[in-house]
């Protein structure tokens, strides 16, 4: 069987949704957004997703150029990656702060999912995990000293670890 046609229609539909995508960066707020979703039969969170992917695409155009570059390689990506992937390193540069150039070596050189991209940068750049997970069981003990059918003893402990927490790690007041 020839999947030519079928492959068309499939490529045809990606440079679509990078047009959605360019006009999801551009609209001014909310509202539109949710008239955008609502149009393209999406939840707003899609329309977010397309609207960082091409926020991350129109960054490293711009990047390209200012090096001198071309943008053509960066285009090649747009065509060989889902908006999904792009999203996702657009989230993980912006909650970590890592530059545009590693933000592009990301993009390229994983091999693997959206979700153990993102878990391989935030084990790069974010927090260690043994503060991930201090931070995890702070919350939780939080939500123990504060729960009125909790037995006692066990908020008295959930009080003590969020003591001690606090006492190691000092809330920073701006």
């Amino acid at each position: 069987m020839n999947y030519l046609r079928e492959r068309i229609l499939w490529q045809q539909a990606d440079r679509n949704r990078w047009l959605v995508a360019r006009k999801a960066y551009h609209l001014p707020n909310r509202i539109e957004r949710l008239k955008l979703a609502d149009a393209i039969g999406r939840k707003e969170d899609t329309v977010d997703s397309l609207a960082h992917a091409y926020g991350l695409f129109r960054m490293l155009v711009k990047n390209a150029w200012a090096k001198g570059e071309s943008s053509g390689s960066v285009r090649n990506l747009r065509r060989k990656y889902p908006y999904t992937r792009w999203d996702t390193v657009y989230r993980m540069w912006y909650q970590l702060e890592f530059s545009i150039d590693e933000a592009r070596e990301w993009l390229e050189n994983f091999e693997g999912g959206n979700d153990a991209m993102a878990a391989e940068i935030e084990n790069k750049h974010g927090e260690p995990e043994w503060v991930r997970r201090a931070n995890k069981v702070y919350r939780e003990a939080d939500k123990l000293a504060q729960d009125i059918s909790t037995p006692k003893r066990l908020q008295r402990a959930a009080a003590y670890y969020m003591k001690v927490f606090d006492a190691e790690f000092p809330k920073v007041t701006k």
